[in-house]
């Protein structure tokens, strides 16, 4: 039986025809994409329950079997209409077509007068009888009326089956990552109106596995698959999440909604030992769609804001305002430190460890390690030290006028005094207030060339900002890496073209590109600090100011800008992918191509201003090792323990993937569906843009670099390793 799939606004009652007609007027466009739309199967029988053969000419035709399939169909609702010469019409519907569905509507022709009409109501099947994909399609519906914290979409995937939160301390844990049937959160792939939607940055430092998070009101819905997917996916073993924006219709329609929340309308939390904070969150947005052209081009648009302003208090570990001026005489007991083996280094008990002047020494007690003696008689390990600080023979743990490093003195008279007794003689408890700010947008035109051409564009922007304080609120910092200076900027595009060059034969090109910026900045990160407090041999240059890290073996909370600050990571992906759909008798075939262009770059040198770290072994008893020292008295004398600084230098990689697929639904009989598919994909090997990449040989214990790169190494790493350049092995240097 011939069938034909018309626009609504042209159905007509032809003879001997099956038509498919949207229920809304959004689908003015029938004949659509491929990875975000479906499709309609079935069987049309006569009252005997033989099937309606073919043989009078129609538009789209059953085979002689009497089955069809319209395909690819725009999510929507549709009606099916069936005409044939001696039978009454018979219409089913509405038939809701969602993500990659293959709905089955199977039809019976009673004899009578074509005007007589037979309706069925279409009812989804509880069983997915044509195809073995398993996934959950998540509507519009849906996505508004469940409960979203942060109206983030990706929350929705854990209602599918075997899919479970991201592991713990995933990168993109707080972004509502998830994990399908065991597979890691990074491994899922993210679509949306089927184009690659999947962040490729080094690290995750935009902390979401995707680039562009559209606005829930802005979902038609998604679908999550999770097992046998067809061979039009690729890239991961995880989940598909595959969402489509909504499209405009013939009538304008549209939304405005706020979200407040605001601790002026919170309970008091009994738990809170630091009292309420503050905590302000706004979320606002709107939706407007139409027609541009009634019935030919279409708009829909989207925006959705994000304040938040919300009290952070922190409690840090900060050293005694008398340790601040030199003074560790709290720390000193009235016990006398051991000696040690010499050999094993236990303490030995009865004994009593001496200094360098004979005297008694103490538990507790410091010393200066650059007046450290060997070869001393009165200890068994031949070791004895110069307190700082003594007066009659005994030690008092206060530094001298004019023995702390003046760098020292100046960097820990801005440590705050301690504040809160209850947690601690150490405790500092800061208030400081976090902000964040989103702003995000769709625009999307749809519109109709031809019956045989359609054209879609869509375009999404996003930019997210989020300062994170740190518990110092002046120039020694004193954050970690995730605090700071964040902005996360993401752009999408996504445009498709379907031409239909018969009712069976359709094809689709369709390009994509996504951008990512993610940055990440501390604090004072464009002011020389070191500069101001005479720190010297700290470098400053673009977003690399504030001080050296600086940490303390002793619990004190670590002072300086955190190491991998500033971190610059950026991607550009370019995709190109072509899709055939041949309906022919009993197959159902889809062949395809995907090409994609991926950059991504990242800057994020580990000590870019230093680091150092200051532990008690230089302010200890040389005699009595472990009985003594203070980290704040080493920072004050002056002796860091360790520390590194590293060169800047960002790396840009590239990398190109190919993938070709063919499939085919084959209904054997009317209960036997095959699904077959092969998918082919090539990821090559990701190369450095600037060839500044070597490849280490173990063979000959050299570095093979790429032709024409001639970077040296350092004078350290040049007298160790050679460099195989044009196939000749050179020394580095």
């Amino acid at each position: 039986m011939p069938i034909r799939f018309l626009r609504p606004q042209t159905l007509s009652a032809l003879c001997s025809s099956v038509f498919l007609a949207s229920m809304l007027l959004a689908l003015a466009t029938p004949l659509w994409a491929q990875k975000d739309a479906g499709a309609i199967v079935g069987l049309v029988r006569d009252p005997s329950g033989a099937v309606v053969n073919r043989g009078i000419q129609l538009t789209l035709s059953t085979n002689n079997k009497g089955e069809y399939v319209a395909s690819p169909l725009r999510i929507g609702r549709y009606s099916v209409t069936v005409e044939k010469e001696g039978f009454k019409k018979a219409v089913a519907g509405p038939v809701q077509v969602n993500i990659q569905d293959r709905v089955g509507v199977n039809l019976k022709l009673e004899p009578g007068m074509a005007t007589e009409i037979v309706m069925v109501t279409g009812q989804r099947p509880q069983l997915e009888t044509e195809t073995s994909e398993l996934g959950q399609v998540v509507d519009s519906r849906r996505i508004n009326a469940l409960p979203l914290n942060g109206r983030n979409y990706a929350q929705l995937a854990l209602l599918g089956a075997g899919v479970a939160p991201a592991e713990p301390g995933s990168r993109v844990e707080t972004t509502f990552g998830f994990s399908a049937n065991g597979a890691r959160s990074l491994q899922n792939n993210f679509l949306l109106d089927g184009i690659d939607n999947n962040a490729n940055l080094g690290d995750v430092l935009n902390g979401s596995a995707y680039v562009v998070q559209p606005s829930v009101d802005a979902i038609a819905e998604f679908k999550v698959e999770t097992n046998s997917y067809s061979a039009e996916f690729g890239r991961g073993n995880g989940a598909i999440m595959n969402a489509v924006i909504k499209s405009g219709t013939n009538q304008i329609h549209g939304d405005v909604f706020e979200f407040l929340r605001n601790e002026k309308v919170d309970a008091s939390n009994a738990f809170d030992i630091f009292g309420q904070q503050p905590y302000k969150q706004n979320q606002f947005g709107f939706t407007l769609g139409g027609p541009i052209i009634k019935n030919k081009t279409f708009f829909f648009g989207d925006y959705e804001g994000l304040r938040i302003r919300q009290g952070l208090p922190q409690l840090s570990t900060v050293p005694l305002q008398d340790e601040v001026a030199g003074n560790f005489s709290a720390s000193l007991s009235n016990t006398f430190a051991p000696q040690v083996d010499p050999i094993t280094g236990v303490p030995i008990d009865g004994t009593k460890a001496l200094d360098c002047n004979g005297n008694f020494t103490y538990v507790g007690e410091i010393f200066d390690s650059r007046q450290a003696q060997q070869n001393y008689a009165g200890n068994l390990n031949g070791m004895c030290g110069v307190p700082i600080g003594a007066s009659g023979g005994l030690p008092t743990n206060i530094f001298p006028s004019g023995t702390i490093d003046p760098l020292a003195a100046r960097l820990a008279a801005l440590f705050p005094a301690p504040n809160a007794p209850q947690f601690g003689p150490k405790a500092f408890l800061s208030d400081p207030k976090l902000s964040k700010t989103d702003n995000k947008f769709d625009i999307r035109v749809d519109h109709t060339f031809s019956e045989k051409d359609n054209f879609f564009a869509r375009f999404s922007y996003g930019d997210d900002s989020f300062f994170l304080p740190s518990p110092f609120n002046n120039v020694l910092d004193g954050g970690s890496f995730q605090d700071g200076y964040s902005k996360n900027s993401a752009r999408g595009l996504a445009a498709s073209e379907v031409h239909s060059f018969r009712n069976n034969l359709i094809n689709e090109f369709r390009f994509g590109y996504n951008h990512l910026n993610s940055h990440r900045f501390n604090l004072n990160y464009n002011v020389d600090v070191s500069k101001q407090l005479g720190f010297p041999g700290v470098p400053f240059g673009p977003n690399i100011g504030g001080l050296p890290s600086i940490g303390f073996s002793d619990g004190t909370t670590a002072i300086g800008s955190s190491g991998f600050l500033p971190s610059i990571e950026k991607q550009h992906s370019y995709v190109f992918t072509d899709n055939l759909s041949w309906t022919h008798g009993r197959h159902a075939a889809k062949f395809g191509a995907e090409l994609r262009f991926e950059q991504f770059t990242i800057f994020q040198p580990a000590s870019p201003r230093g680091d150092m770290s200051f532990g008690s072994d230089f302010t200890d008893n040389p005699a009595s090792p472990g009985s003594g020292g203070e980290a704040i008295a080493t920072f004050l004398l002056g002796i860091p323990d360790g520390g590194d600084i590293t060169s800047l230098h960002n790396v840009d990689y590239r990398r190109q993937i190919y993938a070709f697929y063919a499939l085919d639904d084959i209904k054997v009989t009317p209960r036997l569906t095959l699904n077959l598919g092969l998918r082919y994909e090539l990821f090559t090997t990701i190369k450095e843009a600037n060839d500044q990449a070597a490849t280490f040989d173990f063979s000959s214990l050299s570095l093979i670099v790429p032709r024409g790169q001639n970077q040296q190494l350092t004078p350290t790493l040049a007298t160790e390793l050679n460099v195989q350049r044009n196939s000749a092995t050179v020394p580095a240097g």
